[in-house]
């Protein structure tokens, strides 16, 4: 039994953008995440073992935003994703949509998001 796990929202202050002073003041990053699992044995057992602990995939998405630099928002959203995946063999597919809301050009805007999937 296929199911999403979804992660919204997600709020960190990260330091990527090609600007100089995009790495020097930053800015908020929003990222939901969709996670495609196989929780036919999650289901069964009632076993957290048996899942995608969602609270490691936020430390971890937390850890990769916070803690490293990206000039662009794809190389970002590739190196979580491959990061997910990589740390969690439960999942099997994952979309993230990145937000910037404060993205440095002129006008009168929401600013920019980039939604990508990756999958095994």
């Amino acid at each position: 039994m296929l199911a999403t796990i979804h992660l919204k929202q997600l709020r960190f202050h990260g330091r990527h953008g090609v600007l100089p002073e995009e790495a020097v003041l930053g800015q908020p990053w929003i990222l939901d995440l969709d996670l495609v699992v196989d929780i036919t044995q999650a289901a069964a057992s009632d076993d957290l073992t048996h899942t995608v602990n969602y609270a490691e995939v936020y430390n971890l998405c937390r850890d990769i935003v916070t803690g490293e630099r990206f000039a662009l928002i794809e190389a970002l959203a590739h190196r979580i994703l491959s990061a997910v995946l990589a740390a969690h063999p439960r999942v099997l597919s994952a979309t993230l949509t990145i937000h910037k809301p404060h993205v440095p050009i002129p006008g009168d805007h929401a600013g920019v998001a980039l939604t990508t999937t990756l999958a095994r």
